[in-house]
């Protein structure tokens, strides 16, 4: 039950009884939102709508008070979180087996469908890694809870948690060994403890942090930029709600002779008046005046378009990815989406391959060279041209084989296709072997 119709209820009943009540199971929450109401119970219990109303977030100095589903009402970090969220989510991620020099892709281990298929019967892998990532972009951390076979300890399925309703921490005394403490609502908490040589029981998924321990939040530690920007919106919201209408006073030139006629009047003009594009009619004596700045003055569509450079710079995502194509170019606009690749989205895809390895993995198959890897080719799906070039360039240089590149492509291999082949031109020579005259003949005639 919500703890404040609990503390309606309990305190009614108290009432009408002329005896203390036993106890109904009807607990008295205390917390520092609203009016005394527990705005951190709401979001352990899955109701962030109603913790952000109740003033769970922090507090910018534009007035707005940030929250993680506020933030995601405007258009830009919404935006982000999706873009990094499902980008990491829609490339497949693979579970490989080093050993010596070889390298194999581990379709039997039970570990492997976890990442590439589905973690449970709930979700599908994309659906899972997209939820677990956007966790950690906005909330600096992402935690599931690991089930394992008995007696190997083997994953064999993943439950994504609630961030607010995991805890890590360290232990004081002893070993200081990392612990997780996850607690429900209002139901008893478990304590999970990191053991040295043993399987973990959370998956930790952590961003940019101080300690080591858990990651930054973006959305706090961007609340001055969020909040600026979800000021502005606002505005632009109240100007149009108000049928484009700026603030204005009523200036007359007789006294009102009591205060009680003061706010008739006033009732009356709100009540006749207050009705956007109603045009006012004034009486003798009285003046029509407006007051404050207008759109234009207050570079209202400047600062709305630096608010997206703004969000983005706290996503490291280029403008462009999100829609303002403003400083785009032809000439710089490829460029700008390798950078996404290589310094955004290459260092998400290691921070899963690295916590993977850490956390999903026993100690046993960390000694028998199991890991996880992403396919960036996947990025090319759309881009049939580049893909192709690429292909032809490894079966020119016996990279790979027809059949090897077709099974990129999902095609069936073919009759003889599993040799590898490479130009003519392209002959290598015995090592330290000094040309003869007649090639070296050849190698000046080559080159006149």
């Amino acid at each position: 039950m919500f703890p404040e119709i609990s503390r309606v209820v309990k305190g009614f009943l108290e009432r009408l009884a002329p005896e203390p009540l036993p106890d109904l199971g009807l607990k008295d929450i205390s917390g520092s939102g609203i009016g005394g109401w527990d705005a951190d119970w709401y979001a352990r219990n899955g109701f962030r709508n109603v913790a952000s109303v109740l003033g769970g977030g922090a507090s910018a100095w534009s007035g707005e008070t940030v929250t993680t589903a506020g933030a995601m009402n405007h258009s830009v970090v919404w935006a982000c979180y999706r873009l990094i969220s499902e980008t990491v989510g829609m490339l497949p991620c693979v579970m490989l087996q080093s050993k010596g020099s070889d390298k194999r892709v581990a379709s039997e281990h039970p570990a492997y469908t976890l990442l590439h298929d589905a973690p449970s019967d709930d979700m599908t892998a994309m659906g899972y890694r997209s939820t677990e990532t956007g966790h950690c972009v906005l909330g600096g951390n992402a935690y599931s809870q690991i089930a394992r076979r008995s007696g190997t300890g083997t994953a064999i399925e993943l439950h994504p948690l609630d961030p607010d309703q995991v805890t890590p921490d360290r232990e004081k005394t002893g070993a200081k060994r990392l612990t997780y403490v996850v607690k429900e609502g209002n139901s008893q908490s478990k304590t999970y403890t990191v053991d040295r040589g043993k399987p973990h029981d959370i998956l930790h998924l952590r961003g940019v942090g101080w300690d080591g321990i858990k990651g930054f939040s973006v959305i706090t530690m961007a609340r001055q930029s969020i909040g600026t920007a979800i000021a502005a919106e606002r505005n632009v919201g109240r100007f149009y709600a108000a049928g484009g209408r700026l603030p204005y006073i009523i200036e007359q030139t007789a006294r009102f002779k009591s205060d009680q006629d003061r706010d008739k009047w006033r009732a009356d003009w709100e009540a006749l008046y207050g009705i956007p594009h109603k045009a006012p009619i004034l009486e003798p004596g009285l003046s029509y005046k407006q007051i404050g700045l207008n759109m234009q003055d207050q570079q209202m569509l400047e600062t709305r378009l630096f608010s997206i450079h703004e969000i983005c710079r706290w996503f490291l995502v280029s403008p462009h990815l999100v829609g303002d194509l403003s400083r785009a170019t032809f000439s710089n606009i490829e460029q700008l989406a390798l950078e996404f690749v290589k310094m955004t989205l290459s260092t998400w895809l290691t921070r899963w391959e690295q916590e993977l390895w850490r956390c999903l993995l026993t100690p046993a198959e960390k000694s028998e060279g199991y890991f996880f890897k992403h396919n960036l080719t996947a990025l090319l799906r759309g881009d049939f041209a580049s893909r192709m070039a690429g292909y032809s360039t490894m079966l020119q240089n016996g990279i790979a084989s027809v059949n090897e590149v077709r099974d990129l492509e999902d095609w069936n291999p073919t009759e003889g296709g599993d040799d590898h082949h490479i130009q003519l031109n392209m002959q290598s020579l015995p090592g330290g072997t000094p040309l003869t005259s007649q090639a070296a003949a050849l190698v000046r005639l080559g080159n006149s």
